[in-house]
């Protein structure tokens, strides 16, 4: 177990909030994963009358066998089984644990989700062991250049090792739809509606207008720094906008705990903010050192609370790339550039 108040959470750190399946009105239920760290997310139970929706599974077999422990015996005592899934996005943390579902589960994504899935698959993390182990050791060589960037990218590795990668069964979505997807879930109806290229290429949220509960995947981050491997900036702003027009009761972020129109809020500010600041800029700048200037600043004080302030590093830069026509797309080595950079940062801000 590593969801519930007074338990590690995956990372091994003391939880923040309570984890484990949450009820958020009837038959609607959140799975929180304490404290929203790296792969530590979330994810959502639908039940309806002989149906039920799971919307994500999780980072590794391992921790989606606990969450279906506590899902089953809910879907089995409503007489509904699971019988569709919805991945939010394409990151491995939202749906590595599709292969433990059955195969009568109809799994639905977007297409740009399912590309991304297809382009990194478990695999992949296997694979980039031996990279954390190289630049872990060679972050520790003083004097050398970019060592801060070399010891960020060995601790981002580390922390993989939290997370069982191999062995898992890759499976994804069969189905997938573009624009927007209305599922009908044992008399309860359930609007997918695709907002990206924002977190990711692929990102799409779930309304349940019966509950007015909004799944929202990693479009919230709550209490925690939102990253934005994608972009640009103005799509993650409409999709946040949409949200609030829906006035949900909750919004279940993919990272942190249950949230509401307020967090929406609060991250859309963040957001129209950063993009100010890295505009006034202009087109040439140290990345590392005007984040971590932003970081320091005044400014910054209403979002200083949130975890994890180093990966505004990530959204400074690719703010800059996708606001002057940058694609939306990013490869894995400038990803893992970005990931070595977050570290140098950590190091600059302890200083």
């Amino acid at each position: 177990m590593a969801t519930t108040t007074g338990v590690r959470t995956p990372l091994g750190d003391v939880p923040l909030f309570d984890g484990g399946l949450t009820e958020l009105a009837a038959g609607t239920w959140a799975w929180l994963q304490p404290n929203g760290g790296l792969g530590e997310s979330n994810a959502g139970l639908v039940v309806g009358d002989g149906a039920a929706l799971l919307i994500d599974t999780l980072w590794d077999e391992r921790l989606t066998a606990e969450m279906l422990e506590a899902v089953v015996p809910v879907c089995e005592q409503a007489g509904a089984p699971l019988t569709n899934l919805f991945n939010t996005h394409g990151d491995g943390d939202h749906w590595y644990g599709n292969g433990l579902l059955g195969a009568g589960v109809e799994i639905i994504a977007t297409a740009p989700a399912i590309e991304q899935m297809k382009a990194e698959p478990p695999s992949m993390l296997t694979r980039l062991g031996p990279v954390g182990t190289l630049a872990g050791v060679v972050g520790r060589i003083p004097m050398l250049p970019a060592a801060d960037r070399l010891r960020g990218l060995g601790g981002f590795m580390s922390m993989l090792g939290a997370y069982e990668f191999g062995g898992i069964e890759q499976r994804v979505p069969e189905h997938s739809f573009t624009d927007a997807k209305a599922l009908e879930i044992g008399g309860r109806r359930v609007e997918l509606t695709f907002v990206g290229p924002a977190h990711t290429t692929g990102d799409a949220i779930a309304w349940v207008p019966d509950a007015r509960v909004v799944f929202a995947g990693d479009i919230l981050f709550n209490d925690v720094m939102p990253i934005m491997w994608a972009g640009p900036v103005g799509n993650w702003i409409a999709a946040l906008e949409r949200i609030e027009a829906l006035g949900p009761a909750a919004v279940v972020g993919g990272h942190g705990p249950v949230g509401g129109v307020a967090d929406c809020i609060a991250l859309r500010e963040y957001w129209v903010w950063l993009r100010e600041q890295v505009l006034a800029a202009g087109a040439d700048f140290d990345a590392l050192e005007l984040t971590e200037r932003l970081i320091r600043s005044a400014d910054f004080e209403r979002w200083r609370d949130w975890r994890g302030a180093e990966r505004t590093l990530v959204n400074v830069a690719r703010i800059a790339s996708t606001e002057r026509g940058g694609s939306s797309e990013i490869g894995t080595a400038e990803r893992l550039k970005l990931i070595g950079s977050m570290g140098a940062l950590v190091e600059r801000l302890r200083r």
